[in-house]
This record gives structure tokens, sequence and C-alpha cells, in this order.
């Protein structure tokens, strides 16, 4: 199934009145009422976040409760440790918390669980190392708890106090804590709020509550200018934990970023600079999500959170460096691991898709419990399907792990929460989740077939084929200018539920392109519209194959180049359409040269001077011998037992057996550029096969001790290895010859007697030998027969 993505424009149209307070500005006015600022009130607040006031701590129904229990066990000198999570969102929540009672005098720890043995929340095992060793009298948790029942009950057996700050899905049976600050609660906000700042509060990350708490705390103590150390983190958690940027989130971010624009935080000072973001003048909450929260979130998905914390709460500035080194380490990892994963799930789903076409379920015993989250989401993103992916637990393999990812169409918490009687572990929200079961109890492949008649049960209407892409306006380029641009960055920060606007732009005329970056992988694309130059950026695109002047359209965001002090509009593309490329985006371009003969010494003059990485296909011995005299393409050829990944163009020096490796050798090298050729393709005949293999067991007998390998008979004779294996079993079911099998794929010959074709026919394999040969020469009929669009429709149809 191809993924459609189909562009929505909103285009709402503003009244004058309102235009003329945006400045005139059609375009920012545009944005406004897409986003539901359709007020000269609501904007004013909207497009100046740094002058709201935010919402006071006590409308928490348990905040004043919370915070006189914290200021008692101040007075008292008692230990309390502060339970955090392990992706941004917890760490930050942990790191603000534990400054701010250290702030107060507080006598204080923390706990960050380890995600490979622990998972979210609290667990007993902890409880018993905080109670018992640390003897701590009061336990605050942030970013988790709220689903926590059993736990709290184990902690308030011991005497000690569990203080609730969680923003997750609060079950109806709330935890007996002390007190629950969570706004999702039943009866955790005062009654007379408006429907605004309910919805605002609605939206608050964990860090955003545990920010809620250090303000009464730093309220409470005089100590209010405090919070400005905060907020950095507090911007960092929220963008971190992707939940809505508007209302008090927004503010909170735009806060922080400021905050961090002029010098504030040490440890976040370094992490920018780390991740290469010199222009701190324009920082913004992108470069948080890309500089930042990965770092952060590496550090508990690699299983060591502390490294993390340590960089935002301490002090010294040679731990801090340290950290930061360490950080950039592990985001490395995370990216190789994140990388490989994803190569071997796409392909597992590619194999097992047949049999669930509405979701993604996978399980493999290997695959790292902190990466299969980001590896579900780029599934989801891929396929446009709600996505499963399951490994075993690190300590007990009767316990599977899972992270959930969806798309907007279906609640995830919804659908899991059919099943949560089958859970050891259970939490989220709409669009992701995490849970754990016991194979003792139910095995995967049981849970797999509830899992899917559930989605089925749901999705009844949905259409996954389809992404709706939606943009804010279509433009026409001389709408683009710099002013434009500064009055479109008046909207930050952006993120969920206030993204950067996107634009489209129609009937662009292609004057060039080239590829850029180290790999060659980002696209740079030269345009024009009635008379003004386009200048356009697609980030990981590595082909484009469009011809010079054509037209297409694109859906992008612009923004202002600044390089040696010259400005240049530049706009980065989201998606393209054009009817020479596909709807999903993905090209191949097909040369073809099978018609071409003793071509041999200009194609390898032409693979030397390419620039663009390049394969060789092939099989024959005769045709790999003379290949091998050339050094450059020695290196680039290959077969279908080494098929190589990251190929720009392929060459086929002649056709593989059958479709299936076909389509298998240009899905893993991921080429987008296919010459065909014809160097040696004949039709095999299976009498003549039977003939030539039988000379060659005999020569093995004679010259080899016996020893035949089937990957090397099966390049000689141009056939697959499967159809080997088949013509030896035949040739032994007829008494011909016996074998020894001396490994996989080895094998030692005992004896051979001559040909007897009466008793070869007679086989139980003679007639699936014969298919197969069949099989072998139809696609070579179809791989030197067909013309380029009917290839390129079957590639098209089947990668």
């Amino acid at each position: 199934m191809r993924v459609k993505r189909t562009w929505l424009a909103k285009n709402s149209e503003p009244d004058k009145d309102f235009i003329d307070f945006c400045s005139s500005d059609r375009i920012l006015a545009v944005l406004l009422k897409n986003r539901g600022i359709d007020t000269k009130e609501k904007a004013q607040a909207f497009l100046n976040p740094l002058k709201v006031k935010l919402v006071s701590p006590d409308v928490f129904t348990d905040m004043e409760k919370a915070a006189e229990r914290i200021k008692s066990a101040v007075d008292l000198q008692e230990n309390i440790t502060v339970y955090g999570d392990f992706d941004a969102d917890g760490i930050t929540s942990t790191a603000i918390l534990y400054l701010t009672l250290l702030k107060i005098g507080a006598k204080v720890d923390y706990y960050l669980p380890d995600r490979a043995i622990e998972s979210h929340g609290l667990n007993t095992k902890a409880l018993v190392n905080i109670i018992a060793k640390r003897k701590s009298k009061l336990i605050i948790t942030v970013d988790c708890g709220i689903s926590n029942l059993q736990e709290v009950k184990f902690a308030n057996g011991f005497k000690s106090d569990v203080i609730i700050t969680d923003h997750h899905e609060a079950p109806e049976v709330l935890p007996e804590a002390y007190a629950i600050l969570n706004p999702k609660a039943r009866n955790s906000l005062i009654s007379d709020l408006t429907v605004e700042e309910l919805q605002s509060l609605s939206y608050l990350a964990g860090v955003g509550v545990a920010f809620k708490l250090c303000c009464k705390l730093l309220e409470m103590y005089n100590l209010e200018s405090f919070v400005h150390e905060i907020l950095p983190l507090a911007a960092i958690g929220t963008v971190g934990d992707v939940v809505e940027l508007i209302g008090e989130n927004r503010s909170l971010v735009a806060m922080g970023l400021e905050l961090i624009k002029n010098g504030r935080h040490n440890g976040v000072q370094k992490l920018i600079e780390s991740a290469g973001y010199t222009d701190k003048v324009n920082l913004t909450s992108e470069t948080v999500a890309f500089g930042i929260v990965p770092r952060i979130n590496a550090a508990g998905r690699l299983d060591a959170p502390h490294t993390a914390l340590n960089v935002l709460i301490s002090q010294d500035e040679c731990e801090i460096e340290t950290g930061v080194k360490n950080l950039n380490d592990l985001n490395s990892l995370r990216q190789q691991l994140c990388d490989e994963t994803f190569k071997q799930a796409k392909e597992m789903y590619e194999e097992d898709k047949s049999s669930n076409e509405k979701s993604i379920i996978l399980l493999n015993d290997n695959w790292h419990v902190g990466i299969i989250g980001i590896v579900a989401s780029k599934l989801a993103e891929t396929y446009n399907k709600p996505v499963f992916l399951m490994t075993k637990d690190s300590i007990n393999d009767n316990i599977i792990r899972c992270s959930c990812r969806s798309i907007p169409q279906i609640n995830i918490f919804d659908v899991l929460s059919h099943h949560k009687d089958l859970f050891a572990g259970f939490g989220g929200h709409k669009m992701a989740a995490g849970f754990s079961f016991d194979e003792n109890k139910i095995k995967f492949a049981v849970f797999k077939s509830l899992l899917v008649k559930t989605i089925d049960e749901v999705t009844e209407e949905i259409d996954f084929s389809n992404i709706n892409l939606y943009a804010d306006m279509i433009v026409e380029p001389e709408e683009i200018s710099e002013k434009t641009i500064e009055n479109i960055a008046r909207l930050q920060p952006f993120g969920s539920g206030n993204e950067a606007p996107l634009f489209i732009a129609e009937h662009l005329s292609l004057k060039d392109y080239k590829l850029m970056g180290q790999q060659n992988n980002h696209l740079k694309i030269s345009a024009e519209k009635n008379g003004v130059n386009v200048e356009c950026i697609k980030w990981n695109t590595p082909d484009f194959n469009l011809p010079q002047n054509s037209e297409f359209d694109i859906l992008f965001y612009p923004q202002l180049n600044e390089f040696n002090g010259n400005k240049k509009i530049q706009y980065v593309v989201s998606d393209i359409h054009s009817e020479l490329l596909r709807d999903d985006g993905i090209q191949i371009k097909i040369l073809d040269h099978r018609n071409k003969f003793n071509i041999l010494p200009q194609v390898l003059d032409f693979v030397a001077s390419s620039r663009k990485r390049t394969g060789i296909y092939a099989y024959n011995t005769k045709l790999i011998k003379q290949l091998e005299q050339n050094e450059t393409a020695l290196k680039i050829c290959f077969s279908c037992s080494d098929i190589p990944f990251g190929i720009e163009q392929l060459m086929f020096f002649e056709p593989p057996v059958n479709k299936t490796d076909f389509v298998n050798i240009i899905k893993k090298t991921g080429a987008k550029i296919i010459h065909l050729m014809n160097f040696f393709s004949a039709e095999i005949s299976l009498k003549t096969l039977i003939s030539t293999l039988s000379g060659m067991l005999k020569y093995s007998l004679n010259n080899l001790n016996g020893n035949i390998e089937t990957e090397k008979l099966a390049k000689a004779l141009c056939i697959d290895i499967e159809t080997i294996a088949n013509l030896l079993s035949m040739f032994e079911e007829a008494g011909m010859t016996q074998f020894v099998q001396t490994s996989e794929n080895s094998y030692k010959i005992k004896s051979l007697h001559p040909i007897e074709y009466s008793k070869i026919m007679q086989s139980s394999s003679y007639s699936i030998i014969e298919d197969q040969i069949r099989e072998i020469n139809e696609f070579k009929g179809f791989y030197l027969n067909s013309t380029v669009d009917e290839i390129k429709e079957f590639l098209l149809r089947e990668i």
C-alpha cells in the first residue's frame, strides 16, 4: 500500500479590520486566524507571550497542602527524595524541583529509574531503597506516579508521605497520596477557572506541574527571583515532551528561551554550543527540540539519565564539560542504534504486512528498549499506521516491553485500555503509550491477534493510504519578503498545537538542482515563477530527477538564510508534487543500455569518474572474471549474497534470477538511478543445466576432493541457490550421487554416477525445478523485452 500525501490549504480569510491590526500584513492575519486567534485581544496575548501572567499555583486544590508538608520537612530537616523519570520531561522536572528544594534549605536527594530495568513510575524495589536506606520521610514524584496505587500504598505503610506531581492521564481510582498535583486528575483544580484556563493547564507537561510547585515554594520563602534559574529547564522539558505549545506552555517556553538567549544556565549553554548552534540571538524552540532534547533523552534511553541530570544541576565547570561530552557520545550511539533498528523493523514489516494491514506489531528480543519508541515514531510517520514495537526485558525474559506510537485518527491509549487487564504495566496518552506483559500469562502471538482485532474495530473507516498535510495558505513567491518572515517569527515558539506555518507554492519552473552535504543527501533547487527566483532546500532527499523547465509544486516554510553578512530568502521544503513524481515522493530513474554491446570499457570509465555511490550487480562467473580485472569495478561489484546499503546508482550487468531478487536488490541498496544492461542473459535449458552441473560435480570429485559450494555453483550456472539445492536433491534422489553436508551451503561428494534422464524425470523434485527454471526464464524475458515504463511501473508498484 502506497501512502499518498494530500495537501489541504486552510486559507482562512480575516476581515480588513483584523488585517489592519496586523500591520496590514494579510499573511500574518491569516496565520493567526488559522490558529483560532481571531480577535485583537487574543492576538495581543498570543503575539506577546512574555507579557502574559501565568496562572497562580493555588489553582491546584492540593497545592497549599503540598507546600505546607514540604515546609514542615524543611523545618524538621527530614530527608526528601524527588522521584523522577528518565526522559527530557522527567529529568528537567527532577532538576527544577531538586534545585528549588536546595534553595529553600531542604535536605534533598533524587532518584531516577533505570529504563531497561524499572520502566516508568514508582516501583517497590526503589521505594525500599529510598525508605530503608535513605530514610526519606517525604517522596515527591515528578512526571510520574498518578497510576501507582499499590506503590503509594506501600510507601504509606512505612510512614513515608508521597506527593504526586504528574500530567499523565489519571485513573478513576487515584493513589492515596498525601497530595496530588495533576491537572488531569479528578477534583485537582479549583472550580471557578475559565474554559481557557482549564484547557491551558491540562496541556502542562510534567515539568510544568513541577514548576507550579516550585513557584509556590519560592513564593512561600520570598525567593521569587530564583524562578529565572529554573525557567530555562522548564522550557526544555515542555518542548521535549511535545505537549501543546499554547496557553501556559507557550509563555513558559517563550520566557525560558529568552533567559537561555541571555546566557542563563551554564549547562544549557554548553549543550547548545556542543550541538553546533552558535546564533543564540535567534534561538528558537526548534533549537531546543533538535539540539538539546535529543542529548538529554539519549542519556535516559541508554540507561544513563544521571549524566543528563548532572549537566543541568551541577555548578562545577569541569563536571559540566565532561557531562556534555558524554551526552554527545550517547546521542551518536543512539542515532546509530536507531538507524539499525529502523532498518531491521522495516524489513520485518515488509515480510509481515500481508497478515496485518492496519498496524505494525513487531517483536525482536535484541532491540534496545530505550530505542524502540523513536523507531516506532519513524515507522508511524512512514506508513501512516499505529506502531507497536516490542522487546524482551533485560532482566526477566518472560516480560515483553512495548513502545507504541499512533497517528492522529487513532487514540492509542483507548485502544490499549481494552486490554489493560493483560498488562503488568501500562501508561501513556493519545499518540504515545507503553506497556509490558508476561509471556507466561499470554503469548506474543495471542496478544498480537487480540490487538489486531481491536485495531480493526476502531479503524474501520480510516483511510491509511492517505495522509493529509495541512498548509496555512497558497502564496505567490512575490508575497514572501523579509518583512513577512520577520512577522512569521512573531508566532514563535513553534511546536505541537502551534506548528511552524506551511505554505503552498504552485507551478514553479525548475532551473537547476544539485546535491549538497557531506554525504550528498540534501537537495538544493533553483526555480522561478513570475520573474521571481526561488531557492529551495529539501533535507534528506538524495535524488530528484526532474527535467529542466518542468513544473512542480512545493509545501514549504520560508526562512532567512544569512551567510557572510548577506541575507537570502530560502524555502525549506517539506514535500514536492509533480506529475513526473510519484505521490509519495519516491523517484526511480531508469537508464536503458540493454541493446548496447561491447560497451564494458566505457561503462567502467563512467563508473570510475562518477561522483555518485555506485553498485554493480553481477553473478555470472565469466562476467565477474572480466570485472575483477578492473580495480574500481572489483570494489563495488556484488551479488544477492552481499547486497550493500546506501547506493545511489545501481548497474544491473545482467538480470537477477527472478522478480523477487530484482525488487529486493533495489530496496536494500536504496538506489534511485537504475542502469539496465545485458551481458550474459541467454535462456536456460533444463537439460543443458543438468548436463553442465553433472560435469561440474565430476570435476569437483576428481580435482577438489569432492567439495562443492552451492553459492559458487549458482553463480557459475546463473541460477539461484534454492534451485541449486533442489537440483542436488534431485541428483541424489535419482541415485546419481551421494552427498555429505559439511556446512549450511557446503557439501562433499561421496559418489557420482552417469546421468539417467528417465530416473531424473521420475524424481519428485523434477517438476519443482521445471517451475523454477520457467520462472527464471520468464523474468529474463520480462527484463530484456519490457519497455522502461513497464519496468518502472512494476518497480514503483512493488518497492
